[in-house]
């Protein structure tokens, strides 16, 4: 699938595996920068720059120009494999739909929105597949100590959120006009959803949801390879659960869960005795621990979130009768009723999503166009329903290679951090908001990145 960059011999030729050796920590340390862009972005949009905020939007794309420049001088993508080729296919062909598109509507304003659209489905591809040439089993633990640090960075601000008023700064921004400033949820008790460094609640979902599963792998990766203190590691579970507990995020609270069941998959099928054991009893303490001391520490939040869980079955049961799961399964089904209605080449990219509304597309765009909710109905939305089925169908791939990988390398080499990834990435690349999202984007790629380089460093060991 892909190929470890191979650094030439130091001893034959010193000064390019010197290079080499630059290039590939040089890519080390923009991914890092691109993930603290994808933490602080919100930061920026709301507390330092908001009129400025369409422009930071874009702040990450130079970090990811210049880690392709990298990449080119590694030639990382050398022994590029069918999944990389098919989605650098898919690209082209969305260029060209993006024309056919633009000429069908009849309107030269439509092209940014098609550039953005473009965006948000392939600038990030190929990233995933430097990640796994380029980083090594160092690059992850290092990776996983600034994730930690982003939640510590998080902590207070959520819990001034949860308790501020949604009119205030902390919460709406320092933006004086209306169409600059950030809504906030708040539950029927009067407390707040809070966004954290984010623009939206989602991003505090992302963050703890991915972090909980690097934190488990570092707890189950031996000490000597981890290079973390055990009481940075203490620390950083508590500002994680903190977020949690505060969060008011059902779909939080759900995606930690299914990090928790990888873990416990771990522990059932790994070969090592100590991970067994470690895999089974850290997730047990841990929810143990949650149990006991939310109701004690957290009693506003837990009523919120409590009554948020009744209110949203309520609604969901008016939906579907089987509630939540129903809602959940309605993602993977709802694209067929855009089928028939969307035009064989698309309405255009990005217009199933926010980008109608992110580049004043509303104002261009006919009424009628429908909104879709979730990443498929997008496809068919944005792409017409053949080039649509085709990369639904390039997703489902895409998941069911990294699952069988992950599976396989926990199988064979004694190591957590592949299902534990995956346990977070999986739902997000099968029908999460990759390509509708900012932020969950964000999110995604990196991730998606961290958890093929965590694949392949084990099996070429072996």
């Amino acid at each position: 699938m892909f190929e470890p960059v191979r650094l030439r011999s130091a001893v034959a030729q010193p000064a390019p595996a010197t290079a080499d050796a630059v290039a590939s920590r040089t890519i080390e340390n923009l991914i890092i920068t691109l993930f603290w862009l994808v933490v602080l972005e919100g930061a920026l949009r709301k507390w330092v720059a908001p009129e400025y905020s369409r422009y930071l939007f874009f702040l990450r794309d130079p970090i990811m120009l210049l880690v392709y420049w990298q990449a080119m001088r590694l030639q990382a993508l050398r022994s590029m494999g069918p999944l990389l080729q098919t989605g650098i296919a898919f690209s082209f062909v969305a260029i060209l739909l993006a024309f056919v598109q633009s000429i069908t509507f009849g309107d030269s304003r439509l092209l940014p929105v098609l550039a953005y659209g473009w965006r948000q489905y392939f600038f990030y591809l190929p990233l995933p597949f430097i990640m796994a040439a380029t980083l090594n089993e160092a690059s992850l633990i290092r990776f996983a100590r600034h994730a930690f640090l982003a939640v510590m960075v998080n902590l207070p601000v959520v819990l001034l959120q949860r308790v501020s008023p949604a009119s205030s700064i902390i919460n709406r921004g320092i933006a004086d006009d209306v169409a600059l400033q950030f809504q906030s949820f708040a539950f029927t008790g009067g407390g707040i959803r809070p966004s954290g460094t984010f623009t939206t609640t989602v991003g505090v979902k992302e963050l703890i949801a991915s972090s909980a599963a690097l934190l488990l792998g570092v707890w189950l990766t031996p000490p000597v390879r981890r290079r973390m203190s055990n009481w940075f590691l203490i620390v950083s579970a508590a500002a994680l659960a903190m977020c949690l507990a505060v969060s008011g995020s059902r779909a939080a609270f759900v995606h930690v869960s299914i990090v928790l069941v990888a873990a416990l998959v771990l522990g059932l099928i790994s070969r090592s005795g100590t991970v067994r054991a470690r895999a089974v009893l850290i997730p047990l303490v841990l929810v143990g621990s949650g149990v006991i001391l939310y109701p004690i520490v957290f009693p506003d939040a837990l009523r919120d979130m409590l009554q948020r869980v009744s209110e949203a079955q309520a609604a969901e049961m008016r939906f579907s009768s089987l509630g939540i799961v129903g809602r959940a399964l309605y993602e993977y089904v709802d694209f067929f009723s855009l089928m028939g209605q969307s035009p064989i080449a698309g309405y255009g990219l990005g217009l199933g999503g926010n980008g109608r509304t992110f580049i004043s597309a509303g104002a261009i765009t006919p009424l009628g166009i429908p909104y879709a909710e979730s990443d498929w109905s997008r496809h068919i939305v944005d792409l017409g329903p053949l080039i649509g089925v085709m990369f639904i169908v390039y997703r489902l791939w895409w998941v069911g290679w990294l699952a069988a990988r992950s599976w396989r390398v926990t199988r064979l080499v004694d190591r957590a951090f592949p299902l534990l990834l995956f346990g977070y990435v999986g739902v997000g690349l099968l029908n999460g908001q990759l390509t509708g999202h900012g932020t969950v984007g964000g999110f995604l790629w990196i991730y998606l990145g961290l958890a093929m380089t965590s694949c392949r460093l084990p099996a070429a060991r072996r």
